[in-house]
Parts: C-alpha cells; structure tokens; sequence
C-alpha cells in the first residue's frame, strides 16, 4: 500500500487550480475578443450604413462632378409689352466674372479681383459663400461688367486662376422709371427661395423678380435654362462633350396698360413734384390702364444687384420713392367717399334726391362746430356733390347712421383687398362703432366710445376712413359701371413667343354687384356729372367728352396742406375709363390730382393739351 504524503496533495491541488484559472483567463480574454470584433463590425456596418445610404446620393453626385461638368447657359427673361406691344421691359446682353469656388483660399488672387471690379475682397468672399452649392461649379461674382474688364480679365488669365467671363442676358427697362412701381424690380434670389425653386432650373446666383409684375409672373418670365455636358478628367480638363441643350427664353406678358395714359401720368405728378399716385381702370373690365406712383425710382439698379452708392439715396430719401404708393399707401379719401354715403343714403331712405339742406360755412353739434370749407347756402342732393357741402353730407350721415355707411363702403370695395395681380396691396380702414370698441378699448372709455362726431368725420372721408388709391379706383369704377365690382388686373395675357400661343389669360371677374339699385346708382352718377358741368370738377369739362367726377381734400394729422383727391370716370353714357388719383399734401384736389386726371383723360381720347389754372375746390 502507498501512501501519498499530505504535501504531495497540495500541490495538486494548486496545479488544478491554476490550470483552471488559466482556462477561465483564456475564456474572459475569448469573450473579450469577440465583443471586440463584434464593436468593429458594428462600426464597419454603421459606416457603410452612412456611406451608402444616408451620404450615399451626395458622395454619387460628388463623384459623377468629379467626371462631369455642366456649363449653364442662362435664358433670357421674358419681355414686358404694353397693350399696344411696345416693350417695357426686356433683356440686353452683358458679359459676367465667374469664379471657381477654390479662388476663396487664394488670398492674391482675391485681391487682385477685387480692385479689378472696384469691391473687396470680403465682398467676393460673401457671394462665393452665399451661393455656392458644390467645389465645382463657377460662381458668378458680377452680373454686369464693362468690355474693358472682360479683355482684361483675357489678357491676364495668369493672373486670374480660377476667373472667367461669359456672355448673358440682363434684365433691362428702355423707360427707366416708366411704370416702375406697376413692373417690380429685380433682386438675387435668397437661399429660401433658393431651395424652393431650385427644381425649376434656377441657379443659386440667379436674380428672380421681387416686387410687381416681375415678381407675380416669374414662373412665366424666368425660362428654361440650357447648357453643355462635358465630360472631364481628374485634373478637370475637357475630355468631351456629353450633351447639349438651348436655353428658351421666357414667355411675354402683355400688359392692360395704354402708355400714353401712364405717360401722362407719369409727367404731370413729375413735372409739378407732386408726390402722390392715380390708378385709371376700365370700369367695363377691371383691366389697369394706368398705375402711377411718385416719386418714381430707375428698376434697372436693381436688374443686376443693386449697390450701397445707388440703395442709400433710396431708402433715405424722406419722400420714400420705393413705396407703391398706387397699393400700399393708404389716405383718408376725403370728399371722395361722398359718393359712397349718397348711394347708402338713397338706398337706405334716409335722404332722396329732393333732400336739402341750409349751409352757413359750419354746422353745430351740441356746442361742437364742424367746418364746411365754404359757405354754400341752400344746397339740394345734386348741388351738396357738386360743391361739395360737408353740411349736407354731415346731416346725411347722422340719418343714415355709422353702421349703414360702414355696410355701403365695405360693399363698394372698401376695407378689403381688391385681389389685384401685384404682390404688398393693403387693406385700408372703415370704422363703426364696434371698431371703434375692439382697437381704442385698451385705452379706456374716453377712447374706445362712439361719438356723434366721430359719424359726421366719417360722412365726409375723414376721421379712422382710410382708402388706397386703387381702391378709390375701383370704388370709380363700380359707379361708372352702375354697381359691379371688378377685380382689377394689369396684366391682360402671356403669350409664348416660340408660337404666339396664349399660355395665361386674364378674365372680367365680378365680385359682386353693389345693394344700391339703377335708379339710385344713377342719381349718383348725374351728380358727378353735374360736379364736372357746374361744380368743383370743372378742369375736366371737355367739349368732345362727358365726364363726371367728385373732388376731395383729405385733412391731414401734423400738417395745415390737405392732401388733394380726384375721381372720375368717361364717356358718362357708356364709360371705359375710370380714375382715381391723390397728391399728398396737395392742397385743393381739382387743382392737383385733377391736373394728373386731366392729363391722363387727354391722352386717352387723344384730346387737345389745355392749360387750367388753378381752382379753388374741396
């Protein structure tokens, strides 16, 4: 029998036990191994992931750039035409200065460029950072540069790596300021915009219409970009040429505008230094046949990026000449507005075409005057238009009430927006007591109460009654017409020039016909008349033409000078043409906007150039 000493077992016992520590360590370490290499495969499948999938339509385009280059050729913008087909608005060809996106990390080159085209660096730097889209495609730095900088720009190509010039179309207005408020100006396209019309072939360094007409048919003027397709190597050097396609010049808008009327416009508010507007519409349409705002401004500054030099005489120039001033300005319409509370106080009963009145120059509320701007006298329904007694028209307005007046202007047009084809039009004010409740309650119950003073403002255009000359147009042409509002428009078609085809036609539309009946509409009616034959309107009574009208002097807050109104409409039997004009701070209407009124009339009905001195009226 053998017998194994205590110790012997020990050690035994100590080799299984390192044995099998070495065996748990060699498991831990196999366990961490394949964590490790599950990590990397989980890193590697997320890469490919982000690779492939989420980078992978930017990574293919980068890479088909890196083999193909598209060199753009931009289309020329649409024409503008006037009724007649004579051009408003088209393009010219200029030359361009391109860069390579690289050109921003070549500091000498920059600079050398910049004093070149009379900038800054920084300035090249923010075009190149705003517009650039991908490192490949040249950028276009300045739209509109002369033949001496294009020759030497040739001349010095080893001075200039990376810059280029090219040929292309520019927006161009022959007339300068010629309906430049009605055209709209031009303007670099912003990254929003961008964004949103990239998919229509625009360029991220494009310029796209920003105001007006330019603005509202845009998707017609823009066109069709062309271009090459050249295929390249590494060094990006032309290998071949892949494909080819012309740019097509955008469609023509034809303008409702007759030019002689808008000329006439334009020079009269010029040549007086009125700053002011008129709007003259087809009451039987709604077409526009004029639409002038003064001060006037020259859109071909903006054609191609407008500069500091030529912004900051505008946007400091007090008169403020970029404002529409025929849409976005907003007046009260003064003696105008009578009209509007004639038809409502006919309509309504309250007064009838055998309603007079006695005018001593004022008329007494309580222990309040309210001035009448003359002393008339006996005044009946027809004689009150046509002299324009505020008397007559303040005891209407008490009978007819805020609330019946508010109803009749809001019907004619008024406190509404007249749906017209330009972009920024306002909406204008017409009060009543709730109104009045709802904006003046914040500042207690001295401000936000309903006085009878507030309706004898209110009867003669005055107080919280504020209007846009387009509106008064409109409201002109609903009288002339005898009761339809229309929706204005400027622009009467498109037309493809490729084929002649009409691609967009504007349409009479009809928004409602007024709740004042014929007979009342034309009691209305024969007291305009009577205003241009007997009354206030005189500068406008042609032998050749019938015409009716309704002068105006609206009461400024912060000046003593009234701004001067003017409305009419002819022929008086079968009328195709109304206007409305207003002169800020004009003073008496027959003798500021009816200068502009006449102007415009004579033109239209090509009728001889009087000279009218001037008159006294409201």
């Amino acid at each position: 029998m053998i017998i194994i000493p205590p110790t012997n077992k020990r050690n035994r016992r100590r080799r299984l036990d390192a044995q099998q520590g070495d065996h748990a360590l060699s498991a831990s370490r196999t366990r961490g191994m394949r964590w490790f290499i599950a990590l990397i495969f989980c890193g590697l499948v997320a890469r490919l992931y982000y690779l492939q999938i989420d980078q992978g339509a930017a990574f293919r385009q980068e890479a088909v750039l890196n083999r193909e280059r598209r060199i753009p050729e931009r289309p020329a913008r649409g024409s503008i035409v006037d009724s007649e087909g004579d051009i408003i608005a088209t393009t010219r060809p200029r030359f361009a200065v391109y860069v390579a996106p690289r050109i921003a990390k070549d500091p000498a080159t920059l600079k050398r460029l910049a004093t070149l085209l009379s900038s800054t660096s920084q300035d090249i730097l923010d075009i190149i950072q705003e517009t650039q889209h991908n490192q490949y495609d040249p950028l276009r730095i300045a739209p509109d540069v002369p033949l001496k900088t294009v020759t030497q720009i040739g001349e010095d190509q080893q001075d200039f790596p990376g810059v280029s010039t090219e040929p292309e179309p520019v927006r161009w207005y022959p007339d300068a300021t010629l309906a430049a408020h009605l055209l709209g100006s031009m303007g670099r396209i912003d990254p929003k915009e961008y964004q949103d019309l990239r998919s229509d072939g625009y360029f991220s360094d494009d310029f796209i219409g920003k105001t007006g007409v330019e603005r509202q048919y845009e998707q017609y003027l823009h066109g069709t970009p062309g271009g090459t397709d050249l295929q390249i190597d590494a060094r990006g050097r032309e290998l071949s040429v892949t494909g080819e396609s012309q740019p097509v010049a955008g469609d023509t808008v034809v303008l409702a505008m007759n030019r002689r009327v808008q000329l006439a416009a334009e020079r009269t508010l010029a040549e007086h230094h009125f700053i002011g507007a008129t709007v003259a519409i087809n009451p039987q349409t709604g077409a526009v046949i004029a639409m002038a705002s003064s001060p006037s401004y020259d859109p071909n500054i903006f054609a191609t990026g407008v500069s500091k030099a030529n912004w900051q005489p505008l946007n400091t120039d007090s008169s403020k000449p970029m404002i529409n001033r025929t849409l976005e300005a907003m007046y009260p319409p003064g003696s105008t507005f009578k009209p509007i509370v004639a038809a409502a106080g006919l309509q309504t009963g309250a007064i009838s075409t055998h309603s007079t009145a006695y005018c001593p120059g004022y008329y007494m509320l309580g222990r309040a005057r309210f001035g009448c701007w003359q002393r008339h006298g006996e005044v009946d329904f027809y004689s009150a238009m046509a002299k324009s007694c505020d008397t007559f028209f303040y005891i209407a307005g008490q009978k007819i009430g805020p609330n019946n007046i508010a109803i009749y202007a809001k019907d004619f047009g008024l406190q509404e927006k007249t749906g017209i084809d330009l972009p920024g039009e306002d909406l204008g004010t017409i009060p009543n007591p709730s109104w009045k409740y709802k904006h003046f309650k914040r500042f207690g119950s001295d401000f936000d109460q309903w006085f009878g003073g507030d309706t004898l403002h209110m009867a003669i255009g005055q107080g919280d009654v504020l209007v846009t000359p387009l509106q008064m147009a409109r409201v002109t042409a609903t009288l002339a017409n005898g009761g339809d509002v229309l929706t204005p428009f400027v622009v009467d078609r498109v037309i493809d020039p490729l084929t002649n085809a009409v691609v967009f036609q504007n349409q009479r539309k009809l928004e409602r016909h007024v709740a004042v009946s014929d007979q009342n509409m034309e009691e209305v009616r024969r007291a305009m008349r009577q205003t241009v034959t007997s009354g206030t309107g005189r500068s406008v009574d042609f032998p050749q033409v019938a015409v009716a009208a309704k002068t105006g002097s609206a009461q400024t807050h912060g000046s003593n000078l009234t701004h001067g109104w003017f409305i009419c409409f002819a022929p008086y039997d079968h009328p195709t043409i109304a206007i409305a004009g207003v002169v800020e701070h004009g003073g008496h209407g027959a003798s500021s906007a009816g200068l502009v009124a006449k102007a415009m009339l004579q033109a239209y009905f090509k009728l001889p150039q009087t000279r009218t001195g001037s008159s006294r009226s409201d």
